[in-house]
């Protein structure tokens, strides 16, 4: 079977041996990677419309990786212990902090990764776009959430930052990792955990969407869009919310609960998330850079970028390694 996604980090291939069995119509890939920054143990399990992946290790430094995708695929992600970071999965910056979950779809052909923990625990089933539509569309409530992204086939993170895991998918999770059987029935509780993990999502899926109404949902997402080009010189909440048709109580209340932040701390992240990258991939002037993503006080975007990436901008100029090293923490 077709692996869904290689990594092509020369630091990652050139230090990684990969030992690949079959038994009872399971395909198995053990990949063992070790350097000077830690140590990490894959473990993909290839089934028919989807691929487990286990992992687990530690790192004594972060750990980028490029990522190409083979063929598209959608996620689920699970984040026992560590930290998984991306500034473009599914075209959005999404952080998977300890306990975190999330379902993503990504469509790019390639991605950069960063991974950090001194102990480092995940679980990940990427699963085809064909078997997806399959399970989904026997549930009516399930083919109401994801029917628009599955006509479109664009990127799409469902949940917001900081979604945590129920018990019930820590514990799938855990039994998965820790599968007692061999060959054929491996294959059988491989497959029958995926099923379960997938009902649980889909049912939190569920529960989230039903906190707010459709229309309000459509609002706190159309405010995000708005925020993530004009946060420089966003309007007033009261502002704000008279543009998107709605007030300024229910958009600070659903815009924290459906994406974990206040509308201005929204803004402050996308701000510093605009300014990394403009110091990254440009010579402008840092003072410049402030004033582009909206600081008007030099000395404040200092404080805040040191607060958020823990070090200055000039530091950072100064330091070139530092561009590759930084995570964008949505907390």
């Amino acid at each position: 079977m077709e692996p869904f996604f290689q990594f092509r980090t020369a630091e990652f291939t050139d230090n990684c041996q990969t030992t690949v069995h079959q038994q009872g119509g399971l395909l198995h890939a053990e990949s063992a990677w070790q350097s000077a920054k830690g140590q990490l143990l894959f473990n993909d399990y290839f089934l028919e419309g989807f691929q487990l992946t286990v992992l687990k290790g530690h790192l004594t430094q972060a750990l980028q990786l490029e990522l190409a995708v083979e063929r598209p695929w959608t996620a689920m992600l699970y984040q026992l212990d560590g930290e998984l970071s991306s500034k473009s999965c599914a075209s959005r910056p999404l952080h998977m902090g300890q306990g975190h979950q999330n379902m993503v779809g990504d469509e790019m052909e390639t991605n950069y990764y960063t991974f950090q923990g001194q102990h480092y625990d995940c679980c990940t089933a990427h699963v085809e776009p064909a078997f997806f539509a399959q399970l989904v569309n026997g549930n009516e409530e399930w083919l109401s959430l994801h029917q628009t992204r599955l006509a479109q086939h664009q990127p799409f993170v469902m949940m917001p930052p900081g979604a945590a895991m129920s018990p019930t998918q820590r514990a799938l999770v855990q039994q998965i990792a820790a599968c007692p059987y061999g060959g054929a029935l491996k294959k059988v509780f491989l497959e029958a955990r995926f099923l379960d993990l997938f009902i649980e999502q889909q049912t939190q899926l569920v529960q989230l969407r039903t906190r707010a109404t459709s229309r309000d949902r459509d609002i706190m997402y159309a405010v995000r869009d708005f925020l993530d080009t004009h946060y420089a010189e966003p309007p007033s909440l009261l502002a704000l919310a008279r543009q998107f048709g709605t007030n300024d109580f229910k958009l600070k209340k659903g815009f924290r609960e459906l994406f974990g932040t206040t509308v201005f701390g929204y803004i402050a992240e996308r701000r510093l998330t605009v300014a990394h990258q403009l110091l990254t991939l440009t010579d402008q002037p840092v003072q410049e850079v402030a004033e582009v993503v909206g600081f008007t006080n030099a000395a404040h975007f200092a404080t805040a970028f040191r607060r958020k990436f823990g070090h200055t901008p000039s530091q950072m100029r100064r330091t070139p390694q530092l561009h590759y090293t930084d995570l964008v923490n949505f907390q």
